[in-house]
């Protein structure tokens, strides 16, 4: 069964659309159509290592990474990649590699990220902050209003955490069109499930689904296992916090950076930094 998220807001989407509503109200719809099992204003966190934090503020990108079990390091990632279905009418072998081999995400958590093993984790003991934002946010600075199908190429879900043996009876069905549909929900479901043994991580993770239409050829940037999307940081950053192994003095640099990409929110010091150093 394909997933369904928002009915409600899908029917409004429908009808603001039948009125001719204005642009800015139906992107603000689409934005809460594609926030899936997660309040829209819950805080999420990420740790970023300082030096990739300030390449993507200073390129206006968000770094995402292919989402694929090499890159991630679980063999429940992307569980429909390489999976060899049969088509019901010829007995050809068949798989959704099209619609699940370009697909990348961003890593954030609903958990307040701050003891000294997250930092330790997340930023593999390299100075890093702490980014605060939320669901609505993070849509909004990622949804270009120049890309014309920004609705169907980003969303955002709180990830589930399910026994492994039946992430693969799930996806192993051979019932392969029950992943599909017409706002892509049960691809975007296939990427927010995960094994049971994760959970701690409690992940929140936006999605970019990369095409080749005229918008992301243009305007994202490729290369390796990485894509680079432009991204309005300004309107996604509530806070920053400072990690335990920033040299002294390194904040007051954090926040002049910061502003001087205007962005203006709260800037301190992780407690842990006590414990380093």
């Amino acid at each position: 069964m394909i997933p369904r998220f928002n009915t409600d807001i899908v029917g409004k989407i429908v009808q603001a659309d039948c009125r001719e509503a204005p642009q800015e109200e139906m992107r603000n719809l689409y934005i809460e159509r594609n926030v899936f099992e997660v309040d829209l204003d819950a805080p999420v966190y990420r740790i970023m290592e300082l030096q990739y934090f300030r390449e993507d503020l200073s390129e206006k990108f968000l770094t995402y990474t292919k989402i694929d079990k090499s890159n991630w390091g679980d063999s429940s990632e992307n569980p429909l990649l390489n999976r060899e279905f049969k088509d019901a009418v010829t007995g050809a072998p068949l798989t959704l590699n099209g619609v699940v081999a370009t697909v990348y995400g961003s890593c954030w958590s609903a958990t307040a990220l701050d003891s000294l093993s997250d930092w330790a984790i997340f930023s593999r003991r390299n100075p890093s902050v702490r980014v605060q934002s939320t669901p609505r946010k993070l849509l909004d600075a990622a949804m270009s209003r120049s890309n014309k199908f920004y609705m169907l190429q980003h969303v955002i879900g709180k990830m589930q955490y399910v026994d492994d043996a039946d992430i693969e009876a799930y996806f192993s069905d051979p019932d392969w069109g029950k992943h599909l549909d017409s706002l892509g929900q049960g691809i975007a479901a296939s990427f927010l499930r995960l094994s049971e043994n994760l959970s701690s991580e409690d992940e929140v993770r936006l999605i970019y689904d990369h095409s080749n239409e005229a918008w992301p050829i243009a305007n994202v940037r490729v290369a390796d296992r990485f894509a680079k999307v432009p991204f309005n940081w300004s309107v996604a950053v509530d806070d920053v916090v400072v990690g335990p192994f920033v040299s002294d003095g390194e904040e007051a640099m954090i926040r002049s950076d910061l502003q001087g990409f205007g962005i203006n929110c709260t800037v301190s010091s992780s407690p842990t930094r006590t414990s380093v150093g």
